[in-house]
């Protein structure tokens, strides 16, 4: 541990290093206060995503939906369903065979557009996680070559390559690698853990959105055949 801070005060002699290890530093910091609210907001979202679904899979008619959303908490399934609903409202209340796929296909671009607008929210500042765990060892990199090119500097300087002379340089170099490491680890590991959430988050949404196109096409054909039932009588 003494080895480490005495390697970590000489680095700090060099303002190229201070530089490199400064930035790396704002990655990690950065990189950590987005993986710890990510989670948290992706964790509330998902309960609330589960408690909803509980509920839709018990209602039997696409009108039920509109109570459901009301009582239900904010979540990425409760703006589809409000989306879709809303969309619903502008529709004729008549129906008849010609009109049946037009209103389901408007109904599906609506589902289409919220989907994508939550897939959106759930992978925003991802991207940052992902520069973050491409970058920095590039920027550690360039912090070593640049302090092992001051160790060959004191080589020439002293006029000998003996190890007291470059081991400190290079111990000083490897720093900026280490921090590099340090602040693109977790960057990738967590980029990776959420993205492959979102993935299986997005089919969640098609699921539930597919269902909800059913009772809202059930409803359509229960209202033809009512209707084609009536006129034979």
């Amino acid at each position: 541990m003494k080895t480490t801070i005495e390697v970590i005060k000489l680095s700090l002699g060099d303002p190229v290093t201070i530089a490199v290890l400064c930035l790396l530093i704002l990655f990690s910091f950065v990189s950590w206060g987005i993986l710890i609210t990510k989670f948290f907001s992706l964790r509330a979202k998902q309960s609330n995503n589960e408690s909803f679904y509980k509920k839709f899979l018990r209602i039997k008619s696409f009108g039920e939906v509109e109570g459901m959303i009301t009582n239900s908490q904010e979540c990425p399934l409760v703006s589809i369903g409000r989306d879709v609903f809303e969309e619903a409202k502008n529709l004729s209340p008549f129906v008849d065979t010609a009109t049946l796929e037009p209103r389901a296909e408007m109904l599906e671009d609506a589902m289409q557009r919220t989907i994508e607008g939550c897939r959106l929210e759930d992978d925003s500042k991802l991207s940052f996680l992902a520069m973050t765990s491409n970058v920095s060892p590039f920027f550690g990199l360039f912090g070593t070559v640049w302090g092992i090119m001051q160790s060959f500097y004191e080589i020439g300087m002293h006029g000998s390559a003996d190890l007291s002379v470059v081991a400190p340089g290079i111990a000083v170099a490897l720093v900026t690698t280490v921090a590099g490491l340090i602040a693109a680890i977790p960057a990738s590991m967590g980029y990776n853990y959420f993205a492959a959430g979102n993935n299986q988050r997005e089919i969640g949404y098609y699921n539930f959105a597919s269902h909800l196109l059913s009772l809202f096409k059930r409803g359509d054909l229960q209202a033809i055949e009512k209707a084609l039932s009536g006129e034979k009588q």
